[in-house]
């Protein structure tokens, strides 16, 4: 789970911690697990009449909008899901996860860890667990567990300080790649222990780490060294199948050549892929705190978040230019970071097919001026923006209160199988009077298995 308070008074400290949400082998294949493929597909629900779908996560679960009805609902209860949501083509979907920890006080707390003990997990299109989850193999795992991965936890014992996947994105073979924000959960300027990881379908059970640490760390993938990822945010596909990142290390958005990236595990060596091999330049550069990109289908042209900074959300175009005569989204400075109550601060972002933008406001907050901040408990919001002959409306906020959300994402039922529950539909679940599970953990040690927990 991403650290929710910035103690220090430091502008430093301020911007380090808002985006800390969410193996050692040799071998380019994972330790043996369930896959999706091999067992029958567990379908979800109908969305009814719905244009389409808006899901995002928080407090540990996937929720849902279902678009025009405006009606909300679980997609996943509580148990761990943590970061940008990815759908594949047969209604599946990717988001990463780590253990739900007892005093997150929410019903995830009491059911198994999945393991190893941070990855992605691979969900069925009713939102329930498949048994199957995409890591990078290692040896560390949490007692009881029969697979590990390959970065080690902190000196107490928390493995989601050292390693969270936040971002995904589907390349056009369908591959899932997901980045690992490393020890970025604290520092900064951030810390260059993140990474690109790669799962190539369609069983998803082999992997590569694409752009990562090159040296110090631990064993062969300079898990947590340095020389990868500064901070990275929730990522898009361009439209010649690039790979867009933002990373706030650098003020960019990376793009990601994708006739440079690997075809399937054996162009790995030891499970990393040559830097060599890897075209990377800056698609968009001096950009502070880059948190999120989309692709805006109404042009060839994208939207990036930042979460500090004015404006919050701007357009460039294909070249990583900004778009003439486009507006943008005012956003908040650093000097007033935390004074509004009506202030958002942008991560994810998506479309709708309709040209209306869905963003996740995190709503910092701090104690003082500059002192304290962080995502404000049950104060993240989902927000839209309309836009019109390329002018954003004022945000508005769609639904709140929820616990620190960080990204978003929307799915076409006339075009693709989308992620949808079957029964009826719970409402999210946000707010301390209606998370009163105990602060227990897990009643057996015994891992998790497919199905809701």
């Amino acid at each position: 789970m991403p650290s929710r308070r910035l103690v220090s008074a430091s502008v430093a400290a301020v911007l380090a911690g808002l985006l800390a949400a969410g193996c050692s082998s040799r071998s380019t294949s994972s330790t043996a697990a369930p896959t999706g493929s091999s067992v029958p597909l567990v379908k979800g629900g109908s969305p009814g009449h719905a244009s389409y779908l808006v899901y995002w996560d928080q407090n540990e679960e996937e929720d849902l909008l279902s678009m025009p009805s405006g009606v909300q609902g679980q997609l996943v209860p509580p148990w761990d899901p943590n970061g940008q949501m990815c759908v594949l083509p047969d209604g599946r979907f990717v988001v990463g996860y780590n253990p739900t920890q007892p005093g997150q006080r929410n019903l995830g707390s009491a059911k198994p860890y999945k393991q190893p003990p941070v990855g992605v997990e691979l969900d069925e299109p009713d939102g329930s667990f498949s048994g199957q989850t995409l890591y990078v193999p290692g040896p560390y795992k949490l007692p009881g567990q029969r697979i590990g991965t390959d970065t080690p936890p902190n000196s107490k014992g928390v493995f989601n300080d050292n390693q969270t996947y936040t971002g995904c994105v589907l390349d056009r073979h369908d591959d899932v790649l997901a980045n690992d924000l490393g020890t970025a959960q604290g520092d900064y300027p951030p810390p260059s222990s993140g990474r690109l990881v790669e799962w190539f379908a369609p069983s998803y059970t082999t992997y590569c780490i694409v752009y990562g640490p090159t040296s110090g760390g631990v064993g062969p993938h300079h898990a947590d060294g340095t020389g990868g990822l500064e901070q990275p945010g929730m990522m898009t596909l361009a439209t010649n199948g690039d790979v867009l990142v933002p990373n706030v290390g650098t003020s960019s958005v990376l793009r990601l050549a994708a006739s440079s990236l690997p075809k399937s595990a054996g162009q790995c060596p030891g499970g990393v892929y040559p830097r060599s091999k890897l075209s990377v330049s800056n698609f968009v550069a001096n950009l502070q705190f880059p948190s999120g990109i989309v692709k805006d289908p109404s042009c060839d042209c994208y939207a990036v978040s930042t979460y500090i900074g004015d404006p919050a959300i701007r357009w460039f175009d294909g070249n990583g230019q900004p778009l003439a005569g486009h507006g943008s989204v005012p956003g908040t400075t650093i000097q007033q970071l935390g004074s509004n109550p009506d202030e958002y601060n942008p991560f994810g972002l998506a479309f709708a097919p309709d040209g209306t933008l869905y963003f996740i406001d995190i709503h910092v907050r701090c104690t003082a001026q500059l002192t304290g901040c962080g995502p404000a408990s049950y104060g993240g919001r989902l927000m839209k923006v309309a836009i019109s002959n390329g002018q954003p409306a004022a945000p508005v906020v769609v639904a709140g209160g929820f616990d620190f959300p960080t990204s978003v994402t929307v799915c076409v039922p006339s075009k693709s199988t989308c992620p949808y529950p079957r029964g009826p539909l719970h409402p999210p679940l946000s707010g301390p009077s209606e998370n009163p599970a105990p602060a227990a953990g897990p009643t057996s040690e015994a891992p998790a298995r497919a199905g809701f927990g």
